[in-house]
Protein backbone atom coordinates (compact mmCIF):
# COMPACT_ATOMS: atom_id res chain seq x y z
CA UNK A 1 0.00 0.00 0.00
CA UNK A 2 1.00 3.59 -0.55
CA UNK A 3 1.17 5.65 2.62
CA UNK A 4 0.22 9.19 1.65
CA UNK A 5 2.58 9.40 -1.31
CA UNK A 6 1.50 12.94 -2.17
CA UNK A 7 0.87 14.31 1.34
CA UNK A 8 4.10 16.25 1.16
CA UNK A 9 3.48 19.13 3.53
CA UNK A 10 1.23 17.86 6.34
CA UNK A 11 0.78 14.29 7.56
CA UNK A 12 -1.44 13.95 10.63
CA UNK A 13 -1.18 10.14 10.37
CA UNK A 14 1.94 7.97 10.43
CA UNK A 15 2.18 4.83 8.29
CA UNK A 16 1.35 2.77 11.38
CA UNK A 17 -1.67 4.98 12.12
CA UNK A 18 -3.01 4.47 8.60
CA UNK A 19 -2.61 0.72 8.86
CA UNK A 20 -4.37 0.69 12.25
CA UNK A 21 -7.31 2.73 10.91
CA UNK A 22 -7.55 0.47 7.86
CA UNK A 23 -7.61 -2.67 10.02
CA UNK A 24 -10.28 -1.17 12.29
CA UNK A 25 -12.43 -0.27 9.28
CA UNK A 26 -12.07 -3.80 7.91
CA UNK A 27 -13.05 -5.21 11.32
CA UNK A 28 -16.16 -3.00 11.31
CA UNK A 29 -17.17 -4.06 7.78
CA UNK A 30 -16.72 -7.75 8.59
CA UNK A 31 -18.22 -7.91 12.09
CA UNK A 32 -20.79 -5.08 12.26
CA UNK A 33 -21.37 -4.73 8.53
CA UNK A 34 -23.44 -1.97 7.00
CA UNK A 35 -27.16 -1.49 6.40
CA UNK A 36 -28.30 -1.70 2.78
CA UNK A 37 -31.96 -0.69 2.78
CA UNK A 38 -32.68 -1.85 -0.77
CA UNK A 39 -33.62 -5.34 -1.96
CA UNK A 40 -32.06 -4.96 -5.40
CA UNK A 41 -28.73 -3.91 -3.89
CA UNK A 42 -28.82 -6.70 -1.28
CA UNK A 43 -29.32 -9.27 -4.02
CA UNK A 44 -26.47 -7.78 -6.04
CA UNK A 45 -24.08 -7.91 -3.08
CA UNK A 46 -25.07 -11.54 -2.49
CA UNK A 47 -24.49 -12.40 -6.16
CA UNK A 48 -20.97 -10.97 -5.86
CA UNK A 49 -20.11 -13.08 -2.82
CA UNK A 50 -20.78 -10.78 0.12
CA UNK A 51 -22.45 -12.14 3.27
CA UNK A 52 -26.01 -10.78 3.28
CA UNK A 53 -28.64 -10.91 6.02
CA UNK A 54 -31.78 -10.17 4.03
CA UNK A 55 -34.03 -9.98 7.08
CA UNK A 56 -31.91 -7.37 8.89
CA UNK A 57 -30.71 -5.77 5.62
CA UNK A 58 -27.07 -6.07 6.70
CA UNK A 59 -24.11 -6.72 4.40
CA UNK A 60 -20.83 -8.01 5.85
CA UNK A 61 -17.62 -8.27 3.85
CA UNK A 62 -14.12 -9.50 4.63
CA UNK A 63 -10.96 -7.55 3.96
CA UNK A 64 -9.93 -9.67 0.98
CA UNK A 65 -13.32 -9.08 -0.68
CA UNK A 66 -13.18 -5.36 0.05
CA UNK A 67 -9.71 -4.95 -1.42
CA UNK A 68 -10.65 -6.92 -4.54
CA UNK A 69 -13.56 -4.59 -5.28
CA UNK A 70 -11.72 -1.39 -4.37
CA UNK A 71 -9.16 -2.30 -7.02
CA UNK A 72 -11.96 -2.32 -9.61
CA UNK A 73 -12.61 1.40 -8.93
CA UNK A 74 -10.62 3.82 -11.10
CA UNK A 75 -7.64 5.64 -9.57
CA UNK A 76 -8.43 8.62 -11.81
CA UNK A 77 -11.76 10.27 -12.55
CA UNK A 78 -12.08 13.11 -15.05
CA UNK A 79 -14.84 15.66 -14.49
CA UNK A 80 -15.43 17.68 -17.64
CA UNK A 81 -16.36 21.31 -18.13
CA UNK A 82 -18.12 22.77 -21.16
CA UNK A 83 -14.71 24.26 -21.98
CA UNK A 84 -11.72 21.94 -22.05
CA UNK A 85 -9.65 24.30 -19.89
CA UNK A 86 -12.02 23.52 -17.00
CA UNK A 87 -11.61 19.71 -17.11
CA UNK A 88 -10.62 18.30 -13.70
CA UNK A 89 -8.41 15.21 -13.63
CA UNK A 90 -9.02 13.94 -10.10
CA UNK A 91 -5.98 11.89 -9.14
CA UNK A 92 -2.86 11.96 -6.96
CA UNK A 93 -0.78 15.16 -7.00
CA UNK A 94 -3.67 17.43 -8.08
CA UNK A 95 -5.76 19.63 -5.78
CA UNK A 96 -8.94 21.46 -6.80
CA UNK A 97 -11.20 23.76 -4.79
CA UNK A 98 -14.93 24.14 -5.43
CA UNK A 99 -18.12 25.55 -3.97
CA UNK A 100 -20.61 23.55 -1.90
CA UNK A 101 -24.14 23.35 -0.63
CA UNK A 102 -26.98 23.11 -0.31
CA UNK A 103 -27.70 26.23 1.76
CA UNK A 104 -31.27 27.38 2.30
CA UNK A 105 -30.34 31.03 2.80
CA UNK A 106 -28.31 33.73 1.12
CA UNK A 107 -27.21 37.23 2.06
CA UNK A 108 -28.75 39.51 -0.55
CA UNK A 109 -26.05 41.46 -2.39
CA UNK A 110 -28.18 44.61 -2.52
CA UNK A 111 -29.63 44.75 1.00
CA UNK A 112 -27.03 42.60 2.83
CA UNK A 113 -29.98 40.98 4.62
CA UNK A 114 -30.34 37.21 4.98
CA UNK A 115 -33.22 35.77 2.92
CA UNK A 116 -34.33 32.41 1.47
CA UNK A 117 -32.40 31.41 -1.66
CA UNK A 118 -34.23 31.21 -5.01
CA UNK A 119 -33.38 29.71 -8.40
CA UNK A 120 -32.03 33.02 -9.76
CA UNK A 121 -29.34 32.80 -7.06
CA UNK A 122 -28.14 29.49 -8.54
CA UNK A 123 -27.66 31.23 -11.88
CA UNK A 124 -26.11 34.36 -10.43
CA UNK A 125 -23.62 32.51 -8.21
CA UNK A 126 -22.66 30.33 -11.17
CA UNK A 127 -21.91 33.42 -13.21
CA UNK A 128 -19.80 34.82 -10.37
CA UNK A 129 -17.92 31.54 -9.91
CA UNK A 130 -17.33 31.37 -13.67
CA UNK A 131 -15.23 34.55 -13.33
CA UNK A 132 -13.19 33.48 -10.27
CA UNK A 133 -9.94 31.85 -11.39
CA UNK A 134 -9.11 29.93 -8.21
CA UNK A 135 -12.52 28.23 -7.82
CA UNK A 136 -12.20 25.16 -10.02
CA UNK A 137 -15.74 23.78 -10.26
CA UNK A 138 -19.32 24.66 -9.39
CA UNK A 139 -21.07 22.54 -6.78
CA UNK A 140 -24.64 23.85 -6.75
CA UNK A 141 -24.69 25.85 -3.53
CA UNK A 142 -28.29 26.82 -2.73
CA UNK A 143 -31.75 25.28 -2.63
CA UNK A 144 -34.44 27.20 -4.57
CA UNK A 145 -37.08 27.57 -1.87
CA UNK A 146 -39.78 28.88 -4.23
CA UNK A 147 -39.88 25.78 -6.47
CA UNK A 148 -41.91 22.60 -5.89
CA UNK A 149 -39.63 19.70 -4.99
CA UNK A 150 -40.25 17.89 -8.27
CA UNK A 151 -38.90 20.89 -10.23
CA UNK A 152 -35.80 21.54 -8.14
CA UNK A 153 -33.27 19.18 -9.76
CA UNK A 154 -33.86 20.01 -13.41
CA UNK A 155 -33.75 23.75 -12.70
CA UNK A 156 -30.72 23.72 -10.41
CA UNK A 157 -28.59 21.76 -12.86
CA UNK A 158 -29.85 23.60 -15.94
CA UNK A 159 -29.10 27.03 -14.51
CA UNK A 160 -25.79 25.78 -13.11
CA UNK A 161 -24.67 24.45 -16.49
CA UNK A 162 -25.90 27.54 -18.32
CA UNK A 163 -24.20 30.00 -15.96
CA UNK A 164 -20.67 28.55 -16.07
CA UNK A 165 -18.50 26.48 -18.38
CA UNK A 166 -16.85 24.85 -15.35
CA UNK A 167 -17.84 21.35 -14.22
CA UNK A 168 -21.16 21.23 -12.32
CA UNK A 169 -21.87 18.93 -9.36
CA UNK A 170 -24.90 18.69 -7.08
CA UNK A 171 -27.30 16.55 -5.12
CA UNK A 172 -30.73 15.28 -6.19
CA UNK A 173 -33.87 16.10 -4.20
CA UNK A 174 -36.68 14.80 -6.41
CA UNK A 175 -35.85 11.08 -6.11
CA UNK A 176 -35.70 8.90 -9.20
CA UNK A 177 -37.87 11.26 -11.23
CA UNK A 178 -35.35 13.99 -10.55
CA UNK A 179 -32.50 11.67 -11.51
CA UNK A 180 -34.20 10.62 -14.75
CA UNK A 181 -34.85 14.24 -15.72
CA UNK A 182 -31.27 15.17 -14.88
CA UNK A 183 -29.81 12.30 -16.91
CA UNK A 184 -31.93 13.30 -19.94
CA UNK A 185 -30.93 16.95 -19.50
CA UNK A 186 -27.23 16.10 -19.32
CA UNK A 187 -27.44 13.74 -22.29
CA UNK A 188 -29.17 16.39 -24.40
CA UNK A 189 -26.57 19.04 -23.54
CA UNK A 190 -23.66 16.61 -24.02
CA UNK A 191 -24.93 15.43 -27.39
CA UNK A 192 -26.26 11.99 -26.50
CA UNK A 193 -25.97 9.17 -23.95
CA UNK A 194 -22.62 7.86 -25.20
CA UNK A 195 -21.12 11.34 -25.41
CA UNK A 196 -22.16 11.99 -21.79
CA UNK A 197 -20.42 8.78 -20.70
CA UNK A 198 -17.32 9.86 -22.60
CA UNK A 199 -17.30 13.42 -21.27
CA UNK A 200 -19.50 13.73 -18.15
CA UNK A 201 -20.34 17.43 -17.73
CA UNK A 202 -22.00 16.78 -14.38
CA UNK A 203 -21.44 14.65 -11.30
CA UNK A 204 -23.87 13.86 -8.49
CA UNK A 205 -23.70 13.52 -4.70
CA UNK A 206 -25.48 10.51 -3.17
CA UNK A 207 -25.03 10.54 0.59
CA UNK A 208 -24.18 7.67 2.92
CA UNK A 209 -25.94 7.96 6.29
CA UNK A 210 -23.87 7.70 9.46
CA UNK A 211 -23.40 5.36 11.06
CA UNK A 212 -22.88 2.74 8.33
CA UNK A 213 -26.13 3.00 6.36
CA UNK A 214 -26.91 3.07 2.65
CA UNK A 215 -30.46 4.44 2.45
CA UNK A 216 -32.94 3.07 -0.10
CA UNK A 217 -33.65 6.22 -2.13
CA UNK A 218 -29.96 7.08 -2.44
CA UNK A 219 -29.24 3.51 -3.58
CA UNK A 220 -31.86 3.84 -6.34
CA UNK A 221 -30.17 7.04 -7.47
CA UNK A 222 -26.76 5.35 -7.48
CA UNK A 223 -28.08 2.59 -9.75
CA UNK A 224 -29.46 5.10 -12.26
CA UNK A 225 -26.40 7.35 -12.25
CA UNK A 226 -23.80 4.58 -12.41
CA UNK A 227 -25.57 2.91 -15.33
CA UNK A 228 -25.70 6.28 -17.12
CA UNK A 229 -21.94 6.72 -16.65
CA UNK A 230 -22.25 9.80 -14.43
CA UNK A 231 -19.52 10.12 -11.77
CA UNK A 232 -20.76 10.06 -8.19
CA UNK A 233 -19.59 11.05 -4.72
CA UNK A 234 -21.04 9.04 -1.83
CA UNK A 235 -20.04 11.08 1.22
CA UNK A 236 -20.80 10.25 4.82
CA UNK A 237 -20.90 13.07 7.37
CA UNK A 238 -20.46 11.54 10.82
CA UNK A 239 -20.59 13.95 13.76
CA UNK A 240 -17.87 13.07 16.27
CA UNK A 241 -19.51 12.42 19.67
CA UNK A 242 -22.97 12.07 18.09
CA UNK A 243 -23.06 9.70 15.11
CA UNK A 244 -19.45 8.52 15.45
CA UNK A 245 -16.97 8.17 18.34
CA UNK A 246 -15.77 11.39 19.97
CA UNK A 247 -12.16 10.46 19.23
CA UNK A 248 -10.78 11.56 15.89
CA UNK A 249 -9.23 8.13 15.33
CA UNK A 250 -12.57 6.42 15.95
CA UNK A 251 -14.40 8.79 13.61
CA UNK A 252 -11.74 8.22 10.95
CA UNK A 253 -12.11 4.44 11.24
CA UNK A 254 -15.88 4.76 10.84
CA UNK A 255 -15.88 7.32 8.01
CA UNK A 256 -13.27 5.28 6.15
CA UNK A 257 -15.59 2.25 6.32
CA UNK A 258 -18.53 4.40 5.18
CA UNK A 259 -16.58 5.90 2.25
CA UNK A 260 -15.65 2.38 1.19
CA UNK A 261 -19.30 1.22 1.32
CA UNK A 262 -20.34 3.68 -1.37
CA UNK A 263 -17.46 2.63 -3.61
CA UNK A 264 -18.29 -1.06 -3.16
CA UNK A 265 -21.92 -0.50 -4.17
CA UNK A 266 -20.88 1.38 -7.31
CA UNK A 267 -18.48 -1.39 -8.32
CA UNK A 268 -20.94 -4.25 -7.87
CA UNK A 269 -23.38 -2.29 -10.07
CA UNK A 270 -20.79 -1.66 -12.78
CA UNK A 271 -17.11 -2.53 -12.54
CA UNK A 272 -14.95 0.52 -13.15
CA UNK A 273 -17.76 2.99 -12.41
CA UNK A 274 -16.35 6.49 -11.72
CA UNK A 275 -16.81 7.05 -7.99
CA UNK A 276 -14.92 9.17 -5.47
CA UNK A 277 -13.68 8.24 -2.00
CA UNK A 278 -15.94 10.79 -0.31
CA UNK A 279 -15.79 12.23 3.20
CA UNK A 280 -17.38 15.05 5.23
CA UNK A 281 -16.03 14.53 8.76
CA UNK A 282 -17.54 16.85 11.37
CA UNK A 283 -17.70 17.35 15.13
CA UNK A 284 -20.26 18.30 17.77
CA UNK A 285 -20.10 21.37 20.00
CA UNK A 286 -19.35 19.92 23.44
CA UNK A 287 -21.13 22.84 25.11
CA UNK A 288 -24.42 22.55 23.26
CA UNK A 289 -24.15 19.26 21.27
CA UNK A 290 -25.02 21.21 18.13
CA UNK A 291 -23.36 20.33 14.85
CA UNK A 292 -20.05 22.11 14.07
CA UNK A 293 -18.72 22.57 10.56
CA UNK A 294 -15.93 25.10 11.11
CA UNK A 295 -13.94 23.34 13.85
CA UNK A 296 -10.22 22.90 13.21
CA UNK A 297 -10.55 19.17 13.97
CA UNK A 298 -12.60 18.86 10.77
CA UNK A 299 -9.64 20.17 8.80
CA UNK A 300 -7.34 17.72 10.55
CA UNK A 301 -9.65 14.79 9.74
CA UNK A 302 -10.03 15.86 6.11
CA UNK A 303 -6.23 15.89 5.87
CA UNK A 304 -6.09 12.42 7.40
CA UNK A 305 -8.71 11.19 4.93
CA UNK A 306 -6.51 12.42 2.07
CA UNK A 307 -3.84 10.04 3.35
CA UNK A 308 -6.38 7.21 3.56
CA UNK A 309 -7.55 7.81 -0.02
CA UNK A 310 -3.93 7.68 -1.11
CA UNK A 311 -3.50 4.38 0.76
CA UNK A 312 -6.21 2.85 -1.44
CA UNK A 313 -5.09 4.78 -4.55
CA UNK A 314 -8.54 6.30 -4.98
CA UNK A 315 -9.61 9.77 -6.17
CA UNK A 316 -10.95 11.78 -3.25
CA UNK A 317 -13.82 14.19 -2.52
CA UNK A 318 -13.35 16.05 0.76
CA UNK A 319 -14.45 19.17 2.61
CA UNK A 320 -12.82 22.55 3.04
CA UNK A 321 -13.54 26.12 3.99
CA UNK A 322 -16.66 26.19 6.10
CA UNK A 323 -16.99 28.59 9.02
CA UNK A 324 -19.33 28.95 11.98
CA UNK A 325 -19.11 32.75 11.65
CA UNK A 326 -22.20 34.64 10.51
CA UNK A 327 -20.31 37.69 9.23
CA UNK A 328 -17.09 38.65 7.42
CA UNK A 329 -14.84 38.74 10.48
CA UNK A 330 -11.56 37.35 11.83
CA UNK A 331 -13.22 34.05 12.83
CA UNK A 332 -14.48 33.68 9.26
CA UNK A 333 -11.02 34.10 7.75
CA UNK A 334 -9.31 31.93 10.38
CA UNK A 335 -11.64 28.95 10.04
CA UNK A 336 -11.84 29.12 6.28
CA UNK A 337 -8.10 29.38 5.80
CA UNK A 338 -7.28 26.50 8.16
CA UNK A 339 -9.99 24.18 6.88
CA UNK A 340 -8.99 24.79 3.25
CA UNK A 341 -5.25 24.72 3.88
CA UNK A 342 -4.96 21.53 5.96
CA UNK A 343 -6.53 19.07 3.48
CA UNK A 344 -4.77 20.80 0.60
CA UNK A 345 -1.41 20.41 2.33
CA UNK A 346 -2.18 16.72 2.87
CA UNK A 347 -2.91 16.12 -0.81
CA UNK A 348 -6.73 16.18 -0.89
CA UNK A 349 -7.87 16.23 -4.49
CA UNK A 350 -11.41 17.61 -4.81
CA UNK A 351 -12.18 19.95 -1.90
CA UNK A 352 -15.81 21.07 -1.83
CA UNK A 353 -17.44 23.71 0.39
CA UNK A 354 -14.22 25.68 -0.13
CA UNK A 355 -15.97 28.88 -1.21
CA UNK A 356 -19.07 30.91 -0.45
CA UNK A 357 -20.50 29.37 2.69
CA UNK A 358 -20.92 30.89 6.14
CA UNK A 359 -22.93 30.05 9.27
CA UNK A 360 -22.08 26.34 9.38
CA UNK A 361 -23.17 25.91 5.75
CA UNK A 362 -26.66 27.27 6.42
CA UNK A 363 -26.11 30.35 4.23
CA UNK A 364 -23.95 31.74 1.44
CA UNK A 365 -22.94 35.27 0.51
CA UNK A 366 -21.87 36.74 -2.83
CA UNK A 367 -18.95 38.61 -1.28
CA UNK A 368 -17.78 35.42 0.39
CA UNK A 369 -17.12 33.74 -2.96
CA UNK A 370 -14.76 36.55 -3.91
CA UNK A 371 -13.08 36.56 -0.49
CA UNK A 372 -12.64 32.79 -0.60
CA UNK A 373 -11.25 32.97 -4.12
CA UNK A 374 -8.45 35.09 -2.68
CA UNK A 375 -7.89 32.72 0.27
CA UNK A 376 -7.70 29.79 -2.16
CA UNK A 377 -5.32 31.70 -4.41
CA UNK A 378 -2.96 32.16 -1.47
CA UNK A 379 -3.29 28.48 -0.55
CA UNK A 380 -2.54 27.36 -4.11
CA UNK A 381 0.62 29.44 -3.91
CA UNK A 382 1.57 27.59 -0.72
CA UNK A 383 0.91 24.23 -2.37
CA UNK A 384 3.02 25.21 -5.38
CA UNK A 385 6.06 25.41 -3.12
CA UNK A 386 9.43 26.75 -4.25
CA UNK A 387 10.85 26.06 -7.69
CA UNK A 388 14.63 25.52 -7.54
CA UNK A 389 16.32 25.60 -10.96
CA UNK A 390 19.42 27.33 -12.34
CA UNK A 391 17.09 30.07 -13.60
CA UNK A 392 15.41 30.69 -10.25
CA UNK A 393 18.68 30.41 -8.28
CA UNK A 394 19.94 33.27 -10.45
CA UNK A 395 23.64 32.82 -9.59
CA UNK A 396 24.92 34.78 -12.60
CA UNK A 397 22.39 37.58 -12.01
CA UNK A 398 23.42 37.96 -8.36
CA UNK A 399 27.06 38.09 -9.51
CA UNK A 400 26.23 40.66 -12.20
CA UNK A 401 24.27 42.98 -9.91
CA UNK A 402 26.86 42.57 -7.19
CA UNK A 403 27.11 44.18 -3.75
CA UNK A 404 24.92 47.24 -3.27
CA UNK A 405 23.05 46.75 -6.57
CA UNK A 406 19.33 46.61 -7.33
CA UNK A 407 17.25 43.89 -8.96
CA UNK A 408 14.08 45.87 -9.67
CA UNK A 409 14.93 46.87 -13.24
CA UNK A 410 16.35 43.49 -14.22
CA UNK A 411 14.61 41.50 -16.98
CA UNK A 412 14.81 38.45 -14.71
CA UNK A 413 12.46 40.19 -12.24
CA UNK A 414 9.88 40.88 -14.94
CA UNK A 415 10.19 37.34 -16.27
CA UNK A 416 9.62 35.58 -12.94
CA UNK A 417 7.58 37.89 -10.72
CA UNK A 418 4.11 36.64 -11.65
CA UNK A 419 5.08 32.99 -11.21
CA UNK A 420 6.96 33.55 -7.96
CA UNK A 421 4.79 36.09 -6.14
CA UNK A 422 1.02 35.79 -5.63
CA UNK A 423 -0.65 39.10 -6.42
CA UNK A 424 -3.88 39.45 -4.41
CA UNK A 425 -6.69 41.60 -5.75
CA UNK A 426 -8.50 42.30 -2.46
CA UNK A 427 -5.83 42.48 0.25
CA UNK A 428 -4.86 45.94 1.47
CA UNK A 429 -1.15 46.43 0.74
CA UNK A 430 -0.99 50.23 0.50
CA UNK A 431 0.81 52.33 3.06
CA UNK A 432 -1.36 54.08 5.62
CA UNK A 433 -1.42 57.46 3.85
CA UNK A 434 -2.56 56.00 0.53
CA UNK A 435 -5.13 53.77 2.26
CA UNK A 436 -6.51 56.72 4.24
CA UNK A 437 -6.81 58.92 1.14
CA UNK A 438 -8.45 56.07 -0.80
CA UNK A 439 -11.39 55.89 1.60
CA UNK A 440 -10.03 53.34 4.11
CA UNK A 441 -11.46 50.42 2.17
CA UNK A 442 -10.97 46.88 3.46
CA UNK A 443 -11.16 43.44 1.79
CA UNK A 444 -14.93 43.23 2.14
CA UNK A 445 -15.33 46.60 0.41
CA UNK A 446 -13.12 45.39 -2.42
CA UNK A 447 -15.05 42.11 -2.63
CA UNK A 448 -18.35 43.95 -3.00
CA UNK A 449 -16.88 46.10 -5.75
CA UNK A 450 -15.65 42.96 -7.55
CA UNK A 451 -19.10 41.34 -7.32
CA UNK A 452 -20.63 44.45 -8.90
CA UNK A 453 -17.98 44.46 -11.63
CA UNK A 454 -18.59 40.80 -12.50
CA UNK A 455 -22.35 41.25 -12.85
CA UNK A 456 -21.79 44.33 -14.96
CA UNK A 457 -19.13 42.92 -17.29
CA UNK A 458 -18.76 39.12 -17.19
CA UNK A 459 -20.67 36.91 -19.63
CA UNK A 460 -20.25 33.10 -19.36
CA UNK A 461 -19.92 30.91 -22.44
CA UNK A 462 -23.46 30.61 -23.87
CA UNK A 463 -25.13 27.31 -24.68
CA UNK A 464 -25.19 26.38 -28.39
CA UNK A 465 -27.82 28.08 -30.52
CA UNK A 466 -31.20 26.40 -30.33
CA UNK A 467 -30.33 24.20 -27.37
CA UNK A 468 -32.28 26.21 -24.80
CA UNK A 469 -35.42 26.06 -26.95
CA UNK A 470 -35.00 22.29 -27.31
CA UNK A 471 -34.56 21.84 -23.55
CA UNK A 472 -37.58 23.98 -22.77
CA UNK A 473 -39.72 21.85 -25.10
CA UNK A 474 -38.40 18.70 -23.46
CA UNK A 475 -38.77 19.98 -19.89
CA UNK A 476 -41.83 22.27 -19.56
CA UNK A 477 -41.16 22.70 -15.81
CA UNK A 478 -37.86 24.46 -16.51
CA UNK A 479 -37.82 28.06 -15.30
CA UNK A 480 -36.55 30.62 -17.82
CA UNK A 481 -34.69 33.59 -16.38
CA UNK A 482 -33.96 36.90 -18.12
Amino acid sequence: MNYGKYSVYYRPLSANDIEAIHKTSMHVLEKAGFTVDNRRALELFAEHGAEVDFEKKIVRVKEEWVMEYLKKAPARVTLYGREEKHNLVVEADRTYYGTGGTALNIYDRETQERRPAVISDTAAIGRLVDSLEHIDWYLLPVYPNELPKEDVDINRFYHGIKSTSKHVMGGIYGGNNGANDLIKLAQTIAGGAEELKRRPLISVICCTISPLTLESSYIDLIFDLVLAGIPIATPAAPIAAATSPVTLAGTLAQINAEAICGILLAQVIREGAPVLYSVVPTTANMKSMEFLFGAVENGIMNAACAQLASYYNLPQYSTGGVTESKVFDVQNGLEKCLNNLLPGMAGAQLIHNAAGQIDSSMAVAYEQYVLDNEIIGNIKRVLKGITVTPGTLAAELIQEVGPGGNFLAQEHTLEHMRQELYLPSLAVRQNYTAWDKGGRKNMVDHARAEVARVFSEHRPLPLPDGLEKELKAQFPNMVCLP
